[in-house]
């Protein structure tokens, strides 16, 4: 599998790659809950990133 950019791992749910800020916003708005939810960007290694992080990210994405 290759590795992607982002990694959401959700409680008690298969974490999920995305490979841009775009499309992990959109994966968290499918989600019902956010809570215990961690955003990490494997390219940075940040961890537990904010909405408004990822939110930064998708707009310099987009420049």
């Amino acid at each position: 599998m290759p590795k992607t950019r982002f990694l959401i791992q959700v409680p008690g749910k298969a974490d999920m790659g995305c490979n841009t800020a775009d499309e992990v916003l959109d994966a968290l708005n499918d989600l019902k809950s956010t809570k215990g939810v961690v955003v990490t960007d494997q390219q940075t290694g940040m961890k537990d990133l904010s909405r408004e992080a990822i939110v930064a990210l998708a707009n310099d994405e987009r420049e």
